[in-house]
């Protein structure tokens, strides 16, 4: 999700994963031209990790990278261009990064994240429908982790992601924000 430099070369990565959760974890030498797992962990990007528990911390031993979301989505930095789609799941992370906190294994809410990303990869969105995404999105999220109450948006809650699903919250977008802001309200972040 994350990642910063610590000591000359080394780096300490928030990673999100299928097995632990959210967990930190360090990689030794990364930031060196010579590592070759440095390209798998760059931000955004989803990779197969092996991993080693430290005294402290997890350890990164092995990456084999799968594919990175600037790619993906076309994200240039340096023209300022980022396209809807991307800044819709860095807002999306950001709930994420907010809500979730220490190593909790938590495999629905990881196999939401990845289904998410996608549907995002395989829909042409425009801005409304990528508005209603996120919102969608985010009452997923809430629920998943118990801070939504689901007997009033049944109807979006227990269904898989689809384009008449992301229409359909675009119906009650103002009364899901609103519910979506309350619940973020209640959990004091």
């Amino acid at each position: 999700m994350d990642s910063f430099g610590i000591k000359e070369a080394d780096k300490l990565f928030r990673i999100f994963t299928r097995e632990l959760g959210l967990i930190e974890a360090t990689a030794q030498g990364i930031r060196k031209i010579e590592s070759k797992n440095r390209y798998g962990l760059q931000d955004f990007s989803i990779s197969d990790i092996s991993l080693v528990r430290g005294r402290e911390v997890w350890r990164i031993t092995n990456v084999i990278p799968q594919e990175n979301l600037f790619s993906v989505f076309n994200v240039n930095f340096v023209v300022g261009k980022i396209n809807g789609k991307f800044e819709t799941l860095l807002n999306v992370f950001s709930l994420l990064k907010q809500l979730i906190h220490g190593e909790e294994r938590n495999e629905n809410l990881f196999d939401l994240i990845i289904d998410g990303i996608d549907f995002l990869k395989n829909n042409d969105l425009k801005n409304n429908n990528l508005e209603n995404f996120e919102i969608l999105m985010k009452i997923k999220i809430l629920y998943n982790l118990g801070h939504f109450d689901k007997s009033e948006f049944v109807d979006l809650l227990d269904k898989n992601l689809s384009l008449d699903l992301v229409e359909k919250t675009g119906l009650e977008k103002e009364k899901i924000k609103r519910e979506i802001q309350k619940a973020i309200k209640e959990t004091q972040f």
